[in-house]
């Protein structure tokens, strides 16, 4: 999936594409995300060497809710503005400060942008670090494991005291 630079002509290009994508497989630990089919809309304009590409993605993520462990769907909308540069990448001079130049810039080939970057990157920074099915989801009770949300179980809901700083409690 890309986009030849040759197409841009002097008025620029209209992207309006259907893609199905598939996300990278989820590391050690992680949670699988999947999304539905998604749709990539939006322009690019040539200025010299630089292309600018100013979009829209529009998807449905499968996600797993981090407090009842079950899945749920979750609608993203993004908007993303980056600016695609042929010219190498400076090597590390010692800067370790992260500029917005530096998040908006994207290098590529000179010949074509890949779209699959470009997708993967967006819709990954689209996610919630912590998603939750709903606000007030109850998650699981920490002693029997019930899903609250789906019954009330008979545990108590009051902390005992942490047998740890019993020590400490001797103190008072």
């Amino acid at each position: 999936m890309y986009i030849e630079i040759k197409e841009i002509g002097p008025e620029g290009l209209v992207v309006d594409r259907d893609i199905t994508y598939t996300l990278p497989a989820p590391r050690a630990g992680e949670d699988e995300v999947t999304v539905g089919p998604v749709k990539l809309s939006g322009e690019l304009q040539k200025d010299g060497a630089e292309v600018a590409f100013s979009g829209d993605i529009e998807t449905l993520a499968r996600l797993t809710c981090s407090r009842c462990l079950e899945p749920y769907r979750l609608p993203l909308d993004l908007h993303f503005d980056l600016r695609y540069t042929a010219e190498p990448e400076a090597a590390g001079a010692g800067e370790s400060r992260v500029d917005e130049h530096s998040i908006t810039v994207v290098h590529y080939d000179g010949a074509r942008i890949g779209l699959e970057d470009l997708l993967g990157e967006q819709i990954l920074l689209g996610l919630p670090l912590k998603p939750l099915c709903r606000q007030d989801c109850g998650g699981l009770c920490p002693h029997c494991g019930t899903n609250r949300n789906a019954l009330a179980c008979g545990c108590s809901t009051e902390r005992g005291a942490d047998p740890r700083l019993a020590t400490l409690k001797k103190l008072l």
